[in-house]
């Protein structure tokens, strides 16, 4: 009769022809323990915890990396020995005591990775999809980490913060995909390690912050700009952030066809919610086309802290329409034509009535 024993190295060595020597997940548990000795039961599992590993404050129009470090800090909680196991293996005659022991220490050391997450992929995502944050990359692969270890290198998010973001927290989702080694056997008397592999996922969160700071706008343009004329434009900014700006100062920045040398107005101190209104005198020059232009300009102030700061860059829309001379002559133009083309007819009727009265 054919032991059993002899029916495990019988299948040890078809398998060894046929080179399979990884077994995944998929296959049957006791398939496997028909060919192969686990000699060990170990405990534990990966555990995965993320912090941003930069500064977590924007500023609002922010385009920046939020870096993001896992680090795992699971653990082996224990493990127990098939007693059974190792003592069939003792007694028998083709593996021993000796053989058996090296095997049992090679799976031990192969058990102690079952804390070791692999194959990682994490996918950013917002809790709040109305949160004023686009990611622009959201997932990324980010290959294994061992237990007590953390990332070479965190990953890298790339986001953008929008320009009307409302200060405040904004609470963002990690979630992370990976396996581990659950188990692992050897298959006496040629040492071949057997793998099990189970999926995991684990769901983790991070906060950026959009500071308070105030906010500005352009709200509307006046103006009634001719070519050639010397005039004043006024602009309206609004302060529509959050906090305080202290001794505003409205500035422009004009090129052809306009110039000034009155590019700075005082607005003083704007309140959350205040709208202000500055007056420029710009020049126009007598060849500019009549068209609408853009005005640069933005706002100097100070912050809670008195330090000098600048808001984004701010556009006025102002038209230039032609100037009076120029449309004053364009009507004289017009009038002479309009006359000759009328005038013209008439005098050839005068004169072809005339020739018929003379014959």
């Amino acid at each position: 009769m054919i032991s059993l024993k002899n029916v495990k190295l019988l299948t040890i060595a078809l398998l060894l022809i046929s080179s399979m020597q990884v077994v995944s997940a998929s296959i049957d548990d006791d398939v496997v323990s028909e060919i192969a000795s686990d000699y060990y039961d170990v405990y534990g599992a990966p555990h995965l915890t993320a912090n941003l590993a930069c500064d977590d404050v924007f500023e609002r129009g922010d385009e920046a990396i939020l870096y993001v470090n896992l680090m795992n800090d699971g653990q082996i909680t224990g493990y127990e020995a098939d007693d059974d196991e190792i003592e069939d293996d003792f007694r028998d005659g083709q593996i021993g005591e000796t053989l058996t022991r090296s095997f049992m220490s090679a799976e031990l050391a192969s058990d102690r990775a079952i804390t070791k997450a692999e194959s990682i992929t994490a996918t950013l995502s917002l809790v709040d999809s109305d949160a004023p944050i686009d990611i622009q990359l959201d997932t990324l692969l980010l290959g294994s980490i061992s237990s007590g270890k953390s990332l070479d290198s965190p990953a890298a998010f790339p986001i953008k913060i929008y320009d009307n973001a409302k200060a405040g927290t904004y609470d963002l989702k990690l979630y992370v995909t990976y396996r581990y080694q659950k188990d692992s056997a050897v298959t006496p008397p040629y040492g071949d390690t057997y793998y099990w592999y189970e999926d995991m996922n684990e769901t983790m969160y991070v906060q950026v912050v959009v500071e308070d700071e105030p906010y500005f706008k352009v709200i509307k343009t006046e103006s009634d700009l001719q070519a050639g004329d010397q005039e004043n434009i006024n602009i309206t900014y609004a302060n529509t952030g959050d906090d305080i700006a202290y001794d505003c100062i409205a500035r422009i920045s004009v090129v052809d066809p306009f110039t000034t040398t009155d590019d700075e107005a005082y607005l003083g101190d704007m309140y959350p919610g205040d709208s202000k209104t500055a007056t420029f005198e710009v020049n126009v020059a007598d060849d500019a086309t009549v068209k609408t232009y853009s005005i640069n300009s933005e706002v100097k102030y100070k912050d809670e802290h008195d330090e000098s700061q600048y808001s984004e860059g701010l556009k006025a829309t102002v038209g230039v329409d032609a100037s009076e001379s120029k449309l004053n002559g364009t009507t004289m133009v017009g009038a002479v034509l309009l006359v000759g083309f009328i005038g013209t007819p008439l005098y050839l009727r005068s004169k072809k009535k005339g020739t018929k009265e003379e014959k």
